[in-house]
């Protein structure tokens, strides 16, 4: 500790750890402690309804390409998409044909299946990071999730947060702010976000 305390002198930054890193530290303690109260219910929905829309939508892929296949697979999709379809061929890798999103994002006016693809594969990443991910987490005493507020891991200083990662949640897409609205203030208290 004495070590550690020198050099923090000598770098000029005990002011900051004592008045800034210390006090944060409590903060972020109690935060977790308390978790934040999640609607399981609004999950629940939206489980059923991100499972339709994939459905669905693996029902037009495979109508557009002729063929039944598991979608999430690169090694399979990359066998329909250049090797049945015939569409040019980016990347190859061990397994095969890069299918990674720059090379969906390059074929998108090929083929009608590729943005229906994009598509299925945000619903069902959506789906199961985030909603199925929350609903495995949240406390089935109290509907809340608690996570873990990380002061020292980012580059930038910035607080990260882990198991969930609650700071990846999609906002910019209407399905992001659907899964953001099953987040709910405790009674008498309001949600705000700032960055």
């Amino acid at each position: 500790q004495e070590s550690m305390t020198q050099e923090l002198q000598e770098a000029n930054m005990t002011r900051l750890y004592v008045e800034m890193e210390l006090p944060l530290s409590k903060v972020l303690y109690e935060m977790e402690r308390e978790g934040f109260r999640v609607d399981r219910d609004i999950l629940k929905q939206l489980q059923t309804q991100f499972n339709d829309q994939s459905a669905q939508l693996a029902k037009e892929i495979y109508a557009e390409t002729g063929e039944t296949f598991n979608i999430l697979s690169p090694k399979q999709l990359g066998e329909v998409l250049f090797e049945k379809l015939g569409l040019p061929t980016g990347r190859k890798n061990k397994s095969g044909f890069s299918t990674d999103a720059d090379t969906l994002e390059s074929l998108m006016d090929r083929h009608p299946a590729i943005p229906m693809i994009q598509e299925y594969r945000f619903i069902t990443k959506l789906k199961s990071t985030f909603v199925d991910g929350l609903l495995n987490v949240v406390s089935a005493e109290n509907d809340r999730v608690r996570t873990q507020f990380n002061q020292c891991v980012t580059a930038t200083g910035r607080i990260s947060s882990t198991e969930p990662n609650m700071q990846n949640i999609p906002v910019r897409t209407p399905q992001g702010r659907e899964i953001r609205r099953a987040f709910i203030a405790s009674d008498g208290n309001v949600l705000v976000d700032a960055d």
